[in-house]
């Protein structure tokens, strides 16, 4: 099953393929001064075009519907004492959408430094 580790900054979304080592990101204008996702079908097309990157769609993956994912977010600015519920939602919703709630598991958290590789593991399992 796909890894992805979403890394989450202002404006900024990197999305990490563990398992192959792959690595995209993508800028769009979807934070403002209070939140981080401030435009949130800004930030869904983002992750979804980046995901797109990473696992380009096939006639066969549509057919079946078959690929999943186990996902590890990371709001990585603007969470000082934590993200609330309404943050962690947002992520949840964007995520989802940007999906299509192909996903098995979701982990979220926050914290100023990127993850390892093998610390997304250890969350996931």
């Amino acid at each position: 099953m796909p890894i992805l580790y979403i890394q989450i900054r202002k404006n900024h979304i990197i999305l990490r393929d563990v398992e192959h080592k792959k690595e995209v990101s993508g800028q769009a204008r979807f934070s403002n001064t209070r939140l981080l996702i401030a435009e949130f079908f800004q930030a869904e097309k983002v992750l979804f075009d980046l995901i797109q990157q990473i696992y380009p769609p096939t006639w066969l993956n549509r057919l079946l519907r078959t690929r999943r994912f186990d996902i590890v977010v990371s709001a990585l600015e603007m969470n000082e004492g934590g993200l609330s519920q309404v943050e962690e939602r947002i992520l949840q919703e964007v995520v989802a959408g940007a999906t299509a709630m192909k996903y098995r598991q979701l982990k979220i958290h926050a914290q100023t430094h990127p993850l390892s590789d093998s610390a997304v593991l250890a969350m996931l399992e």
